[in-house]
Order: C-alpha cells, then sequence, then structure tokens
C-alpha cells in the first residue's frame, strides 16, 4: 500500500478543521472535569456552581481552591494553544473542547482522534516555542546590516519600501493527491506596522486569522454565514512569527527595538551566489539567502510546522516591480527537503497601498 506523505495528511486535516464550523456559544470544556486536576493527572468532575469562563471556553471545578488557582494562573491549567488542534496548531482551527491529552502537566485538545494518536506518538514535535535568537561576532552583526542595506536594494530602495503602507498578495496552493491536482487560494493581506491577515477559501468554507491592535481573531464563513472567534495570546504570537516570515516585513522592521541580524556565510541557491543572513524578530527567527549582486531574497528559511515541526525553505523568482517595488511572483515550497506544493505556489497577483 502506498504511504500518504505526512504533509499531504497535514492539508488533509487543515481542510478538515475548516470544514467544521466552530460554535458560536460558550461551551463546557473537557468533559466537565475540573483542569486543575486534570493537569495533576487525576479526572474529577467539576460542579457547576464552580465554573470560569475565558473567552469560548467554561471550565468547572471541583472546588473553591482549584478554582482560585486557575484564576491565578490560566495559562498553566487552560487549554493550550489558544484551542487549537495540539497536533496541527494554533493556527489551525478549533479542535474538540473534549477530545483532550495532558502532555507536561499541559492540556491540547484535538480535531480527530488520529490527530490526537499523532501527538501522543511524539508530542515534542508539535509543541509550539519561540525560535531561538541568533547571536555572532561584532564584525558579522556589522556585516548583516551591510546585507540589509543589500537586501533594500533588491527590493527597489529603502524609500520605496517603506513608502509601502499595506500589502496584499492572492496567492494559489496546489498540491497533488493521486492523479488529481487540487488547488486553494489564500490572501495575505499586511498594513504596517503589525496588522495582518491571513484567508484560505477551501471551496465550502473560508477561514481567516487577524493579527490587529485590538486583538487576534480567527474567523470561519460557511453557508454566508460568519463566525468571528476572539483568539487568545498564543495565536497572536504565533500569527506574529507568520507577519514577521514575510521578507516584505522583516526589512519593514528593520529599525525597530529587538530587530537582530547576523550574517551567516556564503552559500548557493541554485546556480546563485547568496550571502545568507540570519534575522530574528517578535519570535521568528529566518535565514534569508541574499543574491550578491541584486541584493535580492532569493531564497527565506525556518522552522515551522505541517503538523510536527521541521524545516520550511522557500525559494523565490520571477521578481517584478510593483509601483516600483520588486516583488517574487514564483515561489517554491519545502519541507525537510521534499517539495510540498506541486507545480509551484501561483502568485495571482500583488497590490501594494490598496484600499
Amino acid at each position: 500500500m502506498k504511504k500518504t506523505p505526512s504533509v499531504l495528511i497535514a492539508i488533509i486535516c487543515l481542510s478538515l478543521l475548516a470544514s467544521a464550523q466552530t460554535p458560536k456559544q460558550v461551551v463546557t470544556v473537557l468533559k466537565g472535569l475540573d483542569p486543575v486536576e486534570l493537569v495533576n493527572g487525576k479526572e474529577v468532575s467539576g460542579q457547576e456552581s464552580l465554573s470560569v469562563t475565558r473567552v469560548r471556553y467554561r471550565y468547572l471545578f471541583a472546588n473553591e481552591a482549584n478554582k482560585k488557582a486557575f484564576e491565578k494562573s490560566p495559562a498553566e491549567y487552560q487549554i493550550q494553544l489558544g484551542g487549537g488542534c495540539g497536533q496541527m496548531g494554533s493556527l489551525s482551527g478549533a479542535g474538540n473542547p473534549d477530545r483532550f491529552h495532558v502532555f507536561n502537566k499541559r492540556i491540547y485538545i484535538f480535531a480527530s482522534e488520529s490527530c490526537r494518536n499523532s501527538f501522543k506518538k511524539n508530542p515534542d514535535a508539535h509543541i509550539e516555542t519561540a525560535d531561538a535568537i541568533p547571536t555572532g561576532t561584532t564584525a558579522e552583526k556589522k556585516r548583516g546590516q551591510e546585507l540589509i542595506a543589500l537586501a533594500l536594494k533588491g527590493f527597489g530602495g529603502a524609500a520605496k519600501v517603506d513608502a509601502v503602507k499595506n500589502y496584499q498578495t492572492k496567492l494559489k496552493h496546489g498540491y497533488k493527491q493521486g492523479d488529481k491536482l487540487l488547488e486553494y487560494p489564500q490572501t495575505v493581506t499586511i498594513a504596517f506596522p503589525g496588522q495582518y491577515r491571513n484567508e484560505f477559501d477551501w471551496g465550502t468554507s473560508q477561514t481567516g486569522d487577524v493579527l490587529s491592535p485590538t486583538g487576534t481573531a480567527s474567523l470561519t464563513t460557511k453557508n454566508s454565514e460568519t463566525d468571528v472567534w476572539q483568539r487568545e495570546e498564543p495565536v497572536k504570537v504565533a500569527l506574529e512569527r507568520s507577519l514577521y516570515r514575510e521578507p516584505l516585513a522583516i526589512l519593514k522592521a528593520r529599525k525597530e527595538k529587538g530587530f537582530v541580524v547576523f550574517a551567516a556565510g556564503k552559500a548557493k541557491v541554485g546556480d546563485t551566489e547568496v550571502e545568507l543572513l540570519k534575522v530574528a524578530f517578535k519570535g521568528a527567527t529566518s535565514t534569508l539567502s541574499i543574491d550578491s549582486a541584486t541584493g535580492r531574497i532569493v531564497q527565506i528559511a525556518y522552522r515551522d510546522r505541517k503538523g510536527a515541526f521541521g524545516d520550511v525553505v522557500k525559494t523565490f523568482s520571477d521578481f517584478r516591480a510593483v509601483d516600483g517595488v520588486t516583488l517574487p511572483f514564483g515561489v517554491t515550497e519545502s519541507f525537510n527537503g521534499k517539495v510540498v506544493t506541486s507545480p509551484m505556489i501561483s502568485v495571482e497577483s500583488i497590490a501594494i497601498n490598496g484600499k
């Protein structure tokens, strides 16, 4: 029997999550079990008279002491990943709040039994953490700043980059399932500084995650009804990591406090001579491959998940000017050394400073 690639399983899981509408009402979670007891290895039913509601989840407690412990340190006892599926991550959509597993004294929930089983086999491969911040010598730091200047040149110049107030790209992803090529659109919208919206159209439903100054939210649209779900801190952190893996967003953040860069040597991307640049900001660390001749960012590599965490590499090509800013219209992606999209990701359109 031919095995289904793990990346394809991840795509299918995401599609299944998207097709399941998240509940609009507050729900009692964990089958009514006390989360404080669960974290400590015991299954003890809570009382209806002792409850705490956080966003959409209502937790029951066996006694007043446990309720107070939860209220004092909710992050320690509540469902992790902001309610996202423990196998697919905080940005995957809502897991089933009654399908749970406790690992390292933290409670995770899952979209399906297969998701929970995958997590149990290797929990550490699914735990979300901030990326390690790069370090280097004084000379590498200085060269890192010079490479940022070179990359700005590759985009059309610092003035053009600084003039970008918002950016939207529409992409189409393709993957093979047997002999069929399945496609789904994605729209990424960024308003600088720090506002981000990532949307997917799955055909029967549409999903999106939004990072804004007023909070973080996920959206699900199905049968013309849109459900907006306020999300918690883990989702905000994950969205910031996604935002600052966009090359343009990285360069826009170059003057911000906490922005870290170090040169990391030379390499080749295909036949192109490149210099490597380690960049870190807002918990996201990436390695940029910068064309030594043109300054174009021809590749970005970072740690991310396709279900489990691994090495993501995006290679850029077909550079075109959009309102004076040079951007790639060709993207291929690999995960742990294997191409995950076939054909390449198609960039349908890019708009700068739109409405």
